[in-house]
């Protein structure tokens, strides 16, 4: 009754555990996995692809809603998340670039919660915050060109 599940690798698994009555810590491969988007590791990949492709844009983390499909009482079960970033593509050359400010926007839903703001609203907050981290030697990847960023955005039709 006091075990703790780490929920990484599919978000069927969360009613699994909730089903079963256990606290979670919820991770999703397909929303939280910072080392995605990077190609293959292993093997004969030619087309750069991984098992968790795509690359896990800020505004995807930002959208995660680690109670999908739980209720109300089976999401009381879940006690906090976390992003993952596995080894197997990062080292301390690129970790930190790989990791901010991307999990910024994962953290902003743990404390506020998912849909409490829209990306467009979230997007200042979150370039103040990465060019804080810049100012004291973070090397937080951009969310932006630079120009937009002074001109106010770049929102380009799809």
């Amino acid at each position: 009754s006091d075990t703790l599940i780490q929920v990484w690798n599919d978000d069927k698994n969360l009613k699994k555990v909730a089903d079963k009555g256990y606290r979670m810590i919820v991770g999703s491969s397909d929303y939280w996995y910072l080392d995605c988007g990077h190609g293959a590791w292993a093997g004969n990949f030619v087309n750069g692809n991984s098992w968790c492709d795509p690359y896990k844009t800020w505004q995807k983390i930002y959208s995660y809603n680690l109670t999908t499909g739980l209720t109300d009482k089976e999401a009381k079960l879940v006690i906090g998340g976390e992003v993952l970033l596995w080894s197997e593509q990062s080292d301390p050359t690129n970790f930190e670039r790989m990791l901010w400010p991307r999990s910024s926007a994962a953290a902003e839903v743990l404390w506020s919660g998912v849909n409490k703001s829209s990306v467009v609203e979230a997007l200042p907050r979150l370039h103040d915050w990465r060019f804080r981290m810049v100012k004291r030697g973070i090397q937080a990847e951009p969310l932006q060109p630079l120009w937009c960023v002074k001109h106010g955005g770049c929102d380009l039709p799809h």
